[in-house]
């Protein structure tokens, strides 16, 4: 099975702005388009000589060559708080603006703060820390979810520990006094004692460590110099407090966000270890980090797309798109990691961006009959948009060959008929009834297909 894609980017015209060294980059104005699926075949049938009745609508053969186009756009352009990726891409945008902040060694301030915010943030926190003290030291409250179950709905994990849960809580603060407070909560319930919480052991992040061995401490009978580590551990969190609120939430948010993504694309089996661990490299800065954070959910974004909008399409054609998206985007990384350093100059249209609208055109196998079975299903639910049939090879007594063209829509979150209502929509996958990616145009080859 061949994949294909291109990036369109929308600005407003259809200016070109491809780079000749990097994939290219179609800009088109996409302001009224929306997410959506089309199922398209080509194949050709034998014509005798005298000629024969043309079979409108075609049915399609075994050797048809169907390809599945996809155009997902940016989950932020079609929003929707009931989409279940909505909560990571809240969660990404907090952490980017937080990194932004604490590298720039500014105060951060979202929104103008309220008493009334500041009274209903302290009692979150109270009681978020009240929690924790009463739930069973090492008692974890970890389900272990079903393959089946990862990608259901985008679940949150279960395994959370102590300082993600806290993160998911502070994320929603509004200015630093808002984290001080937290992090002084923590500090409280470590002193007394009776603060123990679970931390996972993978979690390196700062605040993790401190609150680890704060409780290593407390457990220990004796301990070499123990009033001078419990000054130290004492006075990283009044550093924090008082100086620098964003960092313990900054490692935080990216240990997290790290552990949330390979629960989805390892933990889910849409990808291998190998494919993933570029896009989570600890010895990457927060901001490349963060910049790879995106791209992992606009891939997983394509992925909700499939599932929704052709639920019978089988799992492996959809984790084959994947696997191409996820080596297209790492393809990119260094060019990412170039652009995050302020004295580079890189043109950040030769990368891909969250940002950008996603055409992905799946070629399936064929002679295959699960494609058979997935096509015949998609069928029964919805009549042809459009075909068409073409005499190719033919002489002069109407003997040679048809050539059959034929589009299925399938209905998505984000589909409006109009877009494919009249001769204008640009919908043609193929150029030709061959499946060699040579043979097809130009605008469909930004990226090569990875042949599996």
């Amino acid at each position: 099975m061949d994949v294909v894609a291109e990036v369109t980017r929308d600005t407003g015209n259809a200016d070109e702005c491809a780079d000749d060294d990097a994939d290219s980059v179609l800009s088109v104005n996409l302001g009224s388009s929306m997410s959506y699926v089309v199922l398209h075949g080509i194949w050709t049938a034998d014509v005798r000589r005298g000629g024969c009745a043309v079979e409108i609508p075609p049915e399609p053969s075994p050797s048809a060559q169907w390809v599945l186009e996809l155009l997902s756009a940016p989950l932020v352009q079609e929003p929707d708080a009931s989409k279940p990726l909505m909560e990571l891409h809240a969660e990404i945008k907090r952490l980017e603006t937080w990194c932004r902040s604490w590298m720039a060694g500014t105060r951060w301030v979202d929104t103008q703060q309220t008493d009334e915010h500041r009274q209903t943030f302290a009692k979150k926190i109270d009681e978020f820390i009240d929690s924790s003290i009463h739930a069973a030291r090492g008692s974890t409250s970890l389900g272990h979810a079903r393959d089946a179950d990862v990608l259901e709905g985008f679940a949150v994990r279960e395994d959370l520990d102590f300082a993600e849960r806290l993160w998911t809580l502070v994320r929603h603060a509004r200015d630093d006094d808002d984290l001080s407070e937290s992090i002084a909560a923590v500090a409280e319930g470590l002193e007394t004692r009776k603060l123990q919480p679970y931390i996972r052991q993978s979690n390196d992040s700062p605040l993790a460590q401190v609150i680890r061995q704060a409780l290593q401490m407390a457990q220990a009978k004796t301990l070499v110099d123990a009033e001078a580590e419990k000054e130290r551990l004492a006075g990283q969190l009044d550093t924090w407090i008082d100086e620098q609120p964003l960092d313990p939430f900054v490692q935080v948010g990216l240990h997290k966000l790290r552990a949330d993504f390979w629960f989805y694309f390892v933990g889910g089996h849409l990808a291998t270890p190998r494919q993933v661990e570029p896009f989570l490299d600890t010895d990457k800065e927060p901001e490349q980090l963060v910049a790879r954070f995106w791209l992992l959910l606009r891939v997983l974004e394509v992925w909700w797309l499939i599932q929704q909008a052709v639920p019978g399409m089988p799992r492996q054609f959809a984790c084959q798109t994947v696997s191409a998206l996820l080596d297209h985007f790492a393809a990119a990384l260094d060019w990412i990691d170039r652009d995050s350093d302020e004295e580079n100059d890189t043109d950040a249209s030769v990368y891909p961006q969250y940002d950008d609208w996603l055409k992905t055109s799946i070629f399936l196998p064929v002679y295959s009959t699960e494609v058979q079975t997935f096509v015949a299903a998609i069928a029964d639910g919805f009549d042809p948009a459009r075909y068409t049939a073409a005499a190719i090879d033919s002489d002069n007594q109407g003997a040679g060959r048809l050539q059959y063209s034929l589009i299925l829509l399938t209905k998505t979150p984000g589909l409006v008929d109009r877009n494919f209502s009249s001769d204008d929509a640009q919908l043609d996958v193929v150029a030709d009834a061959s499946s060699d990616m040579g043979d097809l145009d130009d605008k469909y080859t930004v990226f090569e297909a990875q042949h599996l």
